[in-house]
């Protein structure tokens, strides 16, 4: 349905001929209109020269043409990015005194949140006229990276820090709250410490955490998990939230971990994304490659990677589209790359048009393809499909500030992700088989078994002799309620579906009398009243007592009388 919305909006169609979404994406450009220097402020009509950390679609149903911005001065702007002509000045609000690094839309609500360098998130209502500020959430000591809501809750939201915490919110309060989950050291660094075996040998082993990682990414699959990134350890993190993180003393562990860093030397995650389903986690990492894994099964082996641009920075982010089927990330060699999911490691499209490193990147939820990208120079782009009016006016060339470039079918895979594959292969092969070994024991116990009358499956007129025939032992055979074989099983005479018909016919006419019980010869021990281990005995023998003794068990006490009379 969604391809034949673009073309019939945009006039891409043949007759009865619709292109398909990959060739529209081809169509993607940017106009000079579409070229945005920065956040204005709202008391300077100068454009701002700091640079954009953070873009967001919103996601609420009507209203997925609304991005929220913001930078590295602490101010948020929203824009309109259906307005299509003269691109006018972006003015942003002053929100924090330091810089703003994420920032996620609550679910369903007119809302914000925000992650700052000055240690705090701020929740702003942007469904008046004015952005204000609803409540300030402080607690960490050393700034935020990363905010994201609950998918189902928009009262609550996770943050993570480069103190190396995560800690989860609820704005449901006062003005200033205090986090409901605390999970210290979430990415701790194991290092290495000597160890003295002897007197002379001393050997390196890994010690208690002499450091901690900065978490780069907090994603919540659904309201019960969240799932974090460290910029040094080079693991995926899945937290169960029911758990109470707050009163651990030690480094807390989390339900299941993914350890990305063994398929690279490079360690570190800059930013995470899941698909609609929630089912497959991309992790954009800092070896030039984006990692897909399958959090429904938590597997640690990737099910999928792309690469061919070059992640030099911890600022530079990838995206999902709206329906999960294309991938987006920004790179060190001033261009963004788009990768159909599922298509291999190759790139699909290039866009090219920036002057410096792309940064973050944004795909609107809508039907209709929509990117945003942003840039080291102070510039962000809107990236549209080019309209059939545009395609045939070859004036309006000059005014492209940036076109989408396809990748030849035939390009080879990306180095990196070649090295990623080629490790991968290498523990695949190495895992040892994994297969059911028969104790000992039980081997004996059926080799010296015989099962005699329990040999249906086998024909009367075999070669076999029937002295041989009745001691193979299966163990099918053993718990097999027949008999015998000459009345249950038919010659090999005729068709072998035949026979297989009917010797399950013949099982299925059987009357109750016809089946006997593998136990019918042992003994019941339960009915005799004696123990499997016991010896069996004909009766019990009194022992043989002193007179005393006699004497004291003969006496009763008499409920008549007081005194006591010998029996």
């Amino acid at each position: 349905m969604i391809p034949q919305l673009i073309n019939r909006q945009y006039g891409l169609t043949t007759g009865k001929e619709e292109f398909p979404v990959d060739f529209l994406l081809t169509k993607l450009k940017c106009h000079q209109d579409d070229e945005y220097p920065g956040i204005y402020s709202t008391s300077n009509s100068a454009p701002s020269s700091d640079l954009l950390y953070a873009c967001k679609f919103a996601q609420s149903t009507g209203f997925e043409h609304i991005v929220a911005l913001a930078n590295e001065d602490g101010k948020i702007a929203l824009q309109d990015t259906n307005i299509v002509g003269k691109s006018r000045p972006i003015h942003g609000f002053q929100a924090h005194e330091n810089a703003i690094f994420d920032l996620c839309w609550a679910p369903s609500k007119w809302q914000i949140v925000t992650a700052s360098g000055d240690q705090t998130s701020i929740l702003f209502d942007i469904g008046s006229s004015s952005i204000s500020p609803i409540s300030i959430f402080r607690g960490h000591t050393a700034s935020i990276k990363s905010v994201d809501f609950s998918p189902t809750n928009s009262s609550l939201f996770a943050s993570g820090s480069r103190d190396g915490s995560i800690m989860v919110w609820d704005i449901r309060g006062s003005f200033q709250l205090k986090a409901e989950n605390v999970i210290k050291n979430a990415h701790p660094i194991q290092a290495l410490a000597e160890v003295k075996t002897s007197r002379t040998k001393r050997r390196a082993t890994p010690s208690t955490t002499s450091g901690v990682s900065s978490v780069t990414s907090v994603l919540f699959q659904n309201d019960y998990t969240l799932i974090s990134a460290g910029a040094a350890d080079g693991n995926i993190h899945v937290w169960d939230l029911r758990k109470n993180y707050t009163v651990y003393k030690g480094d807390p562990l989390p339900k299941m971990s993914i350890p990305y860093g063994v398929f690279t030397c490079r360690s570190g995650i800059a930013s995470l994304s899941l698909n609609p389903g929630k089912t497959l986690l991309y992790a954009g990492a800092m070896d030039d490659v984006i990692y897909e894994f399958n959090v429904a099964s938590y597997n640690e082996n990737p099910v999928g990677v792309y690469g061919g641009h070059e992640q030099h920075s911890f600022y530079i982010k990838s995206c999902l589209s709206g329906d999960g089927k294309y991938l987006i990330s920004g790179s060190s060699d001033d261009h963004a790359y788009i990768w159909k999911i599922g298509a291999g490691p190759q790139p699909l499209l290039k866009l090219d048009g920036h002057g410096a490193e792309v940064t973050c990147v944004a795909w609107s939820p809508s039907n209709v393809p929509k990117v945003i990208t942003c840039a080291d120079d102070v510039r962000h782009r809107i990236w549209r499909i080019n309209t059939a009016k545009e395609a045939h006016h070859t004036e309006n060339v000059n005014e492209i500030r940036g076109r989408a470039y396809k990748f030849d079918a035939q390009t080879p895979i990306p180095k990196s992700c070649e090295e990623v594959l080629n490790r991968l292969k290498k523990k695949v092969n190495n895992v040892p088989s994994l297969g059911c070994k028969t104790p000992k024991s039980i081997l004996k116990i059926n080799q010296n078994t015989r099962m005699p009358n329990r040999t249906p499956d086998i024909p009367a007129n075999s070669p076999c002799p029937s002295n041989e025939r009745l001691s193979v032992y299966t163990p099918r055979m053993a718990l097999s309620p027949l008999k015998s074989i000459n009345e249950l099983t038919p010659s090999h005479s005729g068709n072998s579906s035949n026979f297989n018909r009917a010797a399950a016919s013949r099982r299925l006419e059987m009357d109750e009398a016809s089946y006997a019980s593998p136990t019918r010869d042992l003994p019941n021990y339960v009915a005799d009243g004696l123990s499997p281990h016991s010896r069996t005995r004909s009766g019990t023998k009194r022992k043989k007592l002193d007179w005393l003794t006699d004497l004291s068990r003969k006496i009763t006490p008499n409920s008549h009388s007081k005194g006591r009379k010998i029996k």
